[in-house]
């Protein structure tokens, strides 16, 4: 049954709480590891190119993940997504390390250095894809689990729920700074970061007793959960979906799978979705994942990429361009912690158009800002 109000599952919030701030972790160290010149791009002689498709292997996983668990949860358990989400972790630091140790070999050079370099590059590869698994499966776990427990209060508590992601880019952006000298004779350090929190949240939720979800507990069936996403919803994902994964196919195999052959696979999952769930999509819903698109993309593709475009300014101000990131998420993580008044003051929507307002102003002026004081007023805005 739903738990009450009167007595919600503070362990479980938590764990779902340290859960997020695990997902924060691992986003912050690559990102690091990724970008920051001497750590991944100097071990397997990666170029620019080489090092945003890395970073993106990292991300596309997690809007599967999140898609693919968010549809079956209700079959699975919360307890087996957590699980999963937690080997996911322990692969991704298996592979890293296997990494490491391909390159870091006495005497190796020439060619052998080169194909020690290729082989730990499909090592980090396969775990970001991983771990971009991993962390879209806490995020269909958690979500749910919180709207649960608090069905009564879901706005305030989903809202501290994901100060966890800014609160994780904080303490693992300042962990990955202090620890910079470290980092800078052994990355490994940076794996072993992530392993704290993802071992507390195993250990919080594996004994916890999850709740039924709002769905199964009011008696609604898993095909009208379905419905609310709809053929048109399906067709949204399965397109982006099959599109990636087509590249990655093509990238990894120089194989090209023929444009009849991919639209026709997506055509047959999106109509066999549309005869089961027979409804073309919430039309509410379907607009919510259009604009998903380019604010995922925003969030995640400027968090990422931060640290790069800011380099240059920052450095001549002698100050790590990680503390753009640590600012803003700082920034966001207490506001997060405080938005119930907010929300009550102005409403979801009218917070969201505030909000939107305020970010779109942000970037553009972080677009051209050069002096220190210019880059924190245009990151607070």
């Amino acid at each position: 049954m739903i738990q009450t109000e009167e007595r919600p599952s503070q362990l479980m919030f938590w764990g779902c709480f340290i859960a997020l701030i695990t997902t924060a972790f691992a986003f912050v160290t690559r990102t690091f590891m990724v970008n920051m010149p001497g750590l991944w791009s100097e071990d397997f002689g990666l170029d620019k190119v080489q090092q945003a498709a890395l970073f993106g292997h990292g991300l596309w996983p997690f809007a599967i993940s999140i898609i693919l668990f968010s549809l079956v949860i209700d079959r699975i358990g919360y307890r087996t997504a957590m699980i999963f989400s937690f080997i996911c972790y322990v692969v991704y630091a298996a592979l890293a390390l296997m990494a490491h140790a391909a390159v870091n070999v006495a005497g190796l050079e020439g060619d052998a250095l080169v194909a020690a370099q290729a082989q730990g590059l499909r090592y980090l590869t396969i775990g970001s894809i991983i771990l971009g698994l991993g962390n879209g499966t806490v995020e269909a776990f958690i979500n749910p689990v919180v709207a649960t427990i608090f069905h009564k209060e879901k706005t305030k508590w989903l809202n501290i729920l994901h100060a966890g992601w800014p609160g994780g880019l904080v303490l693992g952006g300042i962990l990955t700074l202090a620890l910079q000298a470290q980092v800078a004779e052994d990355w490994r350090i940076l794996i072993y970061i992530i392993a704290l929190p993802a071992i507390v949240y195993l250990l919080m939720l594996i004994g916890a007793t999850f709740p039924v979800s709002e769905r199964v507990a009011a008696g609604g069936t898993f095909r009208e959960m379905l419905a609310e996403f709809g053929a048109l919803g399906a067709a949204i994902a399965v397109f982006l979906i099959g599109k990636q994964l087509a590249l990655e196919v093509k990238n990894a195999y120089a194989w090209e799978i023929p444009d009849l052959y991919l639209y026709l696979a997506m055509g047959v999952c999106v109509v066999g979705y549309g005869v089961y769930c027979q409804s073309l999509g919430r039309p509410l819903m379907v607009f919510l994942c259009l604009v998903m698109i380019p604010l995922a993309t925003t969030e995640l593709g400027i968090d990422g990429t931060i640290t790069g475009l800011m380099e240059t300014p920052m450095k001549a101000a002698e100050l790590s361009p990680l503390w753009v990131l640590i600012y803003t998420s700082c920034v966001m993580m207490i506001l997060r912690f405080f938005a119930g008044p907010v929300v009550k003051a102005l409403t979801p929507l009218g917070l969201l158009a505030t909000c939107a307002v305020c970010a779109a102003l942000g970037i553009y002026l972080l677009s051209f800002a050069t002096a220190t004081w210019a880059i924190f007023l245009a990151a607070t805005i």
